[in-house]
């Protein structure tokens, strides 16, 4: 069913069957009231002609004695018979007179009726004309209703249990009922009118109102199809235009969070993908050389970081190191990572000065655009006869050397994060390494990782940390740093990554090496 025929049925209901039914209501009870106010008014009338009748009540007993106590018919002459004929008819005739005499003093209001009905059934009214009136209401006993308009008449009885005369009144009330209903039928078509009047002002209405909340149908329909870009037409009333902006506000912010999940799928995907890569570009194991052992971990946050590092050997006598910290993240950080390693693992071998390397790297990576990456690189070369230790930190964190006494050596920056206004120029330094020491690097995200209260874990907590378990093996050095760091954090999500790379150095296990 259309939402107007649901109206108009609605409103049908609602209205007209109810003023129907007010007006149906209304004019039963007041007919009720009518006839029951007529029937009082006839009694009244008919009570007052009983008290004229209680004057004559003495003569009219004794006239119906006679007439009861009159012999059978029997044995009679001709002459008895006609004798006893004649004076029954006589008082009978007489009795109507008294009976109409009595009747003729009433007052006859809006067309009653006064009569009276002696025992026998018999009916006396003040003109013959009446009589057969009342013959056709049924009042005479033994004649049927004849009359149509029997039931618009109202009948007052009073009997006399003295004499059995009932004295009553018939009143009619056809007019004053017809009038009541043409009144009554007046109301409903006066009712049904306006009622009318209102339906014609609602149709138009509902027309409206039908159009807008298919307009919003339909745009709800093809909201949920999946057609995010569906905008309804504002109308002009304020209820509707409400609705119709709050949908397209719906429809306008499910578009913005379609987009915003599209992109945050997006960024997941590829973060896993730059995860992966990074995961790839770490060593396998650690490096078991005969001056040197090296081994790293990195401890993942949440999103993924740009941390990496690497060690690999050059030559038999000859290790080179190297940690650093990617900014941004992503497949963009991801493949910078894996192109750093590869360009610096190729050009070691040829190139000799560390600071010319870094000062290479760094003048490739100058952009004109605001917000270009850059890094930040830790890169050392340890030689294994000499124990001698070339590095350059370009923007990297102060590192540490870890001497066997108990005395810590740290390594700090010494130019620019490579990529971060170009052209700065690196210096490159040197440190002896001697047997026992232990070269201990990491990123930011290590120092930077805080608790609960937002308390990072620090330069200070790491090295009093290092100087404890300086003369560890190098597994175990790294578990230690890690489970601190880690219960430093406790149930605090890492916002970075961590990362460390530890080597231990031991002189003399090549030939010609200083012991």
């Amino acid at each position: 069913m259309r939402l107007r025929t649901q109206l108009a049925v609605a409103f049908f209901l609602l209205a007209v069957l109810p003023l129907l039914g007010v007006t149906l209501t209304t004019w039963v009870g007041s007919e009720r009231a009518f006839r029951q106010a007529v029937t009082a008014e006839a009694g009244d009338l008919a009570a007052e002609m009983s008290t004229r009748v209680d004057v004559v009540a003495d003569e009219l007993r004794s006239r119906l004695q006679r007439m009861r106590g009159r012999p059978e018919a029997g044995q009679e002459s001709p002459y008895q018979k006609a004798r006893r004929e004649a004076l029954a008819a006589a008082e009978g005739e007489e009795l109507r007179l008294l009976l109409r005499a009595i009747l003729s003093g009433a007052e006859r209001r809006q067309g009653a009726i006064p009569f009276a009905r002696d025992p026998d059934g018999k009916v006396y009214a003040p003109d013959p004309a009446d009589e057969a009136v009342l013959e056709g209401l049924g009042q005479v006993r033994g004649k049927p209703v004849t009359r149509r308009d029997a039931g618009e008449w109202v009948v007052a009885e009073r009997p006399d249990p003295e004499t059995g005369i009932v004295i009553a009144v018939a009143r009619p009330v056809g007019p004053a009922l017809q009038q009541m209903r043409r009144t009554a039928a007046n109301n409903l078509a006066l009712g049904l009118g306006l009622a009318l009047i209102a339906l014609v002002g609602i149709l138009p209405l509902s027309h409206r109102m039908t159009r807008h909340i298919a307009s919003l149908t339909d745009g709800a329909r093809r909201l949920a199809a999946g057609d995010l870009d569906v905008r309804v037409p504002v109308p002009h009333g304020r209820e509707f235009r409400h609705l119709a902006e709050t949908f397209n506000l719906l429809a306008r912010d499910l578009r913005l969070n379609q987009e915003r999940l599209l992109e945050q799928e997006r960024l997941r995907k590829e973060l896993e993908i730059g995860r992966r890569i990074q995961e790839e570009l770490l060593p396998r194991g650690p490096l078991l050389g005969p001056f040197a052992e090296v081994g790293g971990i990195s401890i993942p946050a949440r999103e993924v970081g740009g941390d990496f590092f690497n060690y690999f050997p050059l030559r038999e006598d000859e290790v080179a190191i190297l940690v650093g910290d990617v900014s941004g993240k992503g497949v963009g950080a991801a493949l910078l990572m894996a192109s750093l390693q590869a360009t610096i693992r190729a050009r070691l071998g040829a190139e000799r000065d560390l600071a010319g390397l870094v000062d290479a790297l760094d003048r490739e990576m100058a952009s004109e655009e605001p917000l270009a990456p850059y890094y930040t690189l830790f890169l050392a070369l340890l030689e294994g006869r000499t124990g001698r230790l070339r590095y350059v930190n370009a923007g990297h964190n102060t590192q540490f050397v870890l001497r066997r006494d108990g005395l810590v050596d740290r390594l700090s920056s010494a130019g620019r994060p490579p990529g971060l206004y170009p052209g700065g120029g690196y210096e490159e330094r040197t440190v002896e390494m001697r047997h026992g020491d232990a070269l201990f690097l990491f990123t930011d995200g290590l120092v930077e990782t805080e608790d609960e209260t937002d308390e990072p874990f620090g330069m200070a907590r790491l090295e009093a940390l290092l100087k404890v378990h300086r003369a560890s093996d190098l597994p175990s050095l790294l578990a230690h740093v890690d489970a601190a760091v880690r219960g430093h954090r406790g149930p605090v999500e890492a916002a970075d990554d961590a990362t460390m790379v530890a080597l231990r150095f031991s002189s003399g296990a090549i030939p010609g090496s200083r012991p």
